[in-house]
């Protein structure tokens, strides 16, 4: 039976006799004036409501994690919290950790000394070196400040890693990106419990990455549920192994492409040809 009287709010799409949501556009059919009661209601069913969102799918990443990542991958999207939103906010979350934990007072003596010896050089009168690393300081700097954006440029190459490491099964390099998504989303949970113990107790980051690869390894067992453990945990380590050696490629020509603009900002006019002639 359908209601004339009783339309969508946001399409104007006649709606159905006790319909919850438009069929047309997908909102809510009851809508309510924007009250600090409707604003309450909001955060804790996009954010802690327990059939979907962050703490759902947080707490799935802890108790089921393989199973969840399957799931999502045959289609069971509706209760998950979005992969890249998620890191986003756990990157953000750890960023703001480490601000406040962050000493209020840095020793600059260092880095002023070896700028003062660098710009003493012969190759002074070619590059402006004080000017070229405080370049290289806001890059660095902002990257720091940055952590989910920092994680999320990295990301491609640990796909590719786990995709290449696991390139027998039938997961496609997209569908890599989303479980490393939330493998990272899981990881990063773990570090934001682990900045305080990092910062104030001194505990090593090697106990945070050992911490992370345990979890991603338990995860990819549960998730290749009908392949023998031990085959899983070397294309674990193969695939940890690949990750490295082309993020480390992948930052060397970063660097590399940073220094170039980096050079070419800060070069005097000599620069260039000195550098023809010594190739």
């Amino acid at each position: 039976m359908i209601q004339p009287d009783k339309r969508c709010k946001n399409c104007g799409q006649h709606l159905l006799l006790h319909q919850k949501f438009c069929h047309h556009c997908g909102q809510k059919t009851a809508t309510h004036r924007i009250d600090f009661h409707f604003l309450i209601h909001e955060i804790q069913h996009g954010i802690f409501h327990v059939d979907g969102g962050i703490l759902y799918t947080l707490r799935q990443l802890f108790t089921r994690p393989g199973h969840m990542l399957r799931d999502y991958l045959d289609g069971k999207r509706q209760p998950h919290f979005k992969p890249l939103l998620l890191v986003v906010i756990l990157g953000s979350l750890c960023s703001l950790i480490q601000y406040m934990l962050k000493p209020r007072t840095e020793n600059q003596e260092e880095g002023e000394r070896i700028t003062t010896q660098i710009t003493d050089t012969a190759a002074s009168k070619y590059v402006d070196f004080q000017g070229l690393i405080e370049y290289f300081r806001e890059i660095f700097n902002w990257l720091g400040g940055h952590f989910a954006i920092t994680v999320l440029l990295m990301l491609p190459a640990a796909a590719l890693g786990f995709y290449l490491g696991f390139r027998k099964y039938r997961y496609n390099y997209a569908e890599w990106l989303v479980i490393l998504l939330f493998l990272t989303a899981q990881s990063l949970a773990v570090y934001a419990f682990f900045i305080p113990f990092n910062q104030l107790a001194g505990i090593s980051i090697g106990w945070f990455y050992l911490i992370s690869w345990l979890l991603i390894t338990i995860s990819l067992i549960q998730f290749c549920d009908c392949v023998r453990k031990r085959f899983v945990i070397i294309r674990s380590f193969w695939s940890m192994f690949l990750t490295y050696f082309i993020s480390l490629f992948y930052i060397i020509t970063a660097v590399f492409m940073l220094a170039f603009i980096g050079l070419v900002r800060y070069g005097y006019t000599g620069l260039l040809p000195k550098l023809i002639e010594s190739w």
